[in-house]
């Protein structure tokens, strides 16, 4: 029996795409790391989450920046509202890791319709968004509402619910579109609409 080296065990995830045997692949390793590896504070689940910044997006940067290759500023912004304009470098960041994640669901869904994106304080507040609300982007936080333009809803919900490891809000069935959020500490959190 051959060992695979580091380089082999890098390129199983490299090339995650969320299929149906790769996430059996991915339950039998987990079943098999020890309880210690399995904590929020263990230091390789801090380093893998910890991100450099990779991305151009400012606060400033024209609405048709491209936040990553599908995905423009302006479409977390309501189509580029000048009052939706983000305001902190750490908005743009969390934007990206995002827009990553919705990277991956296009490859798996086709194009996806972003419905509503950054909402400031007074924005939320008139579209009666909670007071807390991951859309506010405040520090470390962030969301958007989205689905799958092909039709393929509760498939992309089940999808996203599977694969995203932060927040979900389950919205398909009654509002049309699924939350995709990071709170604060991005702890895992899922809840009907």
């Amino acid at each position: 029996m051959s060992k695979i080296s580091k380089a082999d065990f890098i390129n199983f995830f490299k090339y995650y795409k969320g299929e149906e045997q790769q996430i059996a692949g991915i339950g039998i390793l987990y079943d098999q790391m020890r309880d210690v590896l399995k904590t929020d504070e263990h230091p390789w689940v801090q380093t893998y989450r910890d991100k450099v910044a990779t991305t151009d997006l400012t606060p400033d940067s024209p609405f048709d920046t491209k936040v990553t290759e599908n995905f423009t500023y302006g479409e977390l912004t309501n189509g580029g509202e000048e009052a939706r304009r983000f305001t902190s470098q750490d908005q743009c960041e969390v934007a990206v890791e995002i827009c990553e994640f919705l990277e991956k669901a296009r490859a798996k869904f086709g194009p996806i319709k972003i419905t509503s994106g950054h909402r400031p304080p007074a924005i939320n507040a008139a579209v009666g968004g909670a007071s807390s609300s991951e859309h506010l982007y405040s520090s470390g936080c962030g969301a958007v509402d989205a689905y799958p333009i092909n039709g393929n809803g509760e498939d992309f919900e089940t999808w996203c619910d599977r694969n995203w490891p932060y927040s979900i809000g389950y919205g398909m069935s009654y509002r049309g579109f699924v939350h995709i959020g990071i709170r604060s500490g991005k702890p895992r959190v899922r809840w009907d609409y």
